[in-house]
């Protein structure tokens, strides 16, 4: 997320301090914070320096969250590192308790929350409950869903009054067939059920969110049936249909590309060495550490979402709290040595970012309705 680069970023100052309005983009959708106080407008200016000074203890506080209510599914997926599949962790969810008490300390500075991670965050019963929460103190909320989990009148209710900005669905086939071969104990049926009655709900309230972002994974079993699910999400009226490259991490086995990475060359992650799936290297620069706190379900505080083993934990909010976690010694010893991603770290080596094409995961977006943010 470019949310400091300065090209975008100065032209908006003077709507920023008199309207406390900020516009941004993430996994190419618009959002536009607003109501933004004193405060929280200048720790935007100072964290913000952070990319250019690097210090081991971040000036400011983060404006970008990550916070996992759930870290399992109900799906096997097989290149998720969810703990249903990788038992790295034990299967949690972040109680309410911990997830207000993380808003109350980052409330003030927050202009983006991410929630989910690993697993599948309408497992969390109390899910709507921290949407309604983190948007009383204006913030952008926007997570994501297989569509699997069952939802009743009064939940679809709820889920459309809560503010949330954005959802986004997983939709990889326009085929049942195509579809559950990814997403291995899914029905396409139940989430297409979900999507119109959000929508439907969303319709009958006049109101303009949950925007809904209807994502299809391109891999090489499913591209042929893009057009197709293009096509499905113009049906259905949701918001956007994106397109997303596939992730596919070391540690669910080598050689991953050759059986995912699709044919064509614009809906894959990376370039390769002619006649090979050998990855071609690219320039990469990484400041997540200094971006974006990313809270697990467990309380951890992490340097980033793919440390799922909890190798480089800042601290647990428990005892410590939220942004003593991210200013503790730990967290500055391990931004010492980070090296913009450029280390030794088990993490880092294994990025499925590194050497990645686009800036952003997403590779294309079509705007299906004319709804603003």
């Amino acid at each position: 997320m470019k949310i400091f680069n300065l090209r975008n970023v100065l032209p908006q100052i003077p709507n920023l301090l008199l309207r406390g309005q900020f516009k941004f983009e993430f996994e190419m959708l618009p959002y536009r914070a607003k109501n933004i106080h004193l405060r929280k407008a200048a720790n935007f200016f100072l964290a913000g320096l952070n990319q250019y000074l690097l210090p081991a203890k971040p000036l400011g506080y983060p404006v970008i969250a990550q916070v996992e209510p759930a870290n399992y599914c109900n799906l096997n997926c097989p290149l998720c590192l969810t703990t249903n599949i990788t038992k790295a962790r034990s299967k949690t969810l972040l109680p309410l308790g911990a997830f207000k008490r993380f808003i109350d300390e980052c409330g003030d500075y927050l202009l983006l929350l991410i929630l989910w991670n690993w697993g599948e965050p309408f497992l969390n019963p109390d899910l709507i409950k921290m949407i309604v929460y983190a948007k009383a103190r204006g913030i952008v909320v926007h997570t994501s869903t297989n569509g699997n989990v069952p939802l009743d009148e009064a939940q679809v209710e709820a889920l459309v009054d809560s503010g949330l900005d954005s959802l986004v669905v997983a939709v990889d086939g326009a085929s049942q067939e195509t579809y559950a071969k990814y997403r291995q104990g899914g029905r396409l049926d139940r989430v297409i059920l979900n999507i119109q009655n959000i929508l439907r709900m969303r319709s009958s309230k006049d109101l303009a969110t949950p925007r809904i972002n209807m994502r299809f994974v391109v891999m090489n079993h499913n591209e042929a049936e893009v057009p197709e699910a293009h096509d499905l999400a113009r049906k259905l009226g949701v918001d956007f249909f994106t397109l997303k490259t596939v992730d596919m991490h070391p540690d669910k086995g080598f050689e991953l590309d050759k059986t995912y990475a699709p044919v064509k060359t614009g809906y894959r992650r990376y370039d390769y060495d002619k006649g090979t799936f050998t990855r071609k290297e690219r320039p990469f620069v990484c400041m997540r550490p200094w971006k974006r706190v990313t809270l697990e379900a467990s309380g951890e505080v992490i340097a980033c979402e793919y440390d799922y083993k909890n190798e480089h934990s800042f601290g647990n909010i428990g005892p410590m709290g939220t942004l003593n976690a991210w200013k503790s010694k730990a967290s500055e010893d391990f931004r010492r040595v980070f090296n913009l991603g450029s280390n030794d770290f088990d993490m880092c080596r294994k990025c499925t970012y590194k050497n990645s094409i686009a800036d952003d995961c997403t590779v294309e977006r079509f705007n299906l309705t004319l709804k603003k943010p």
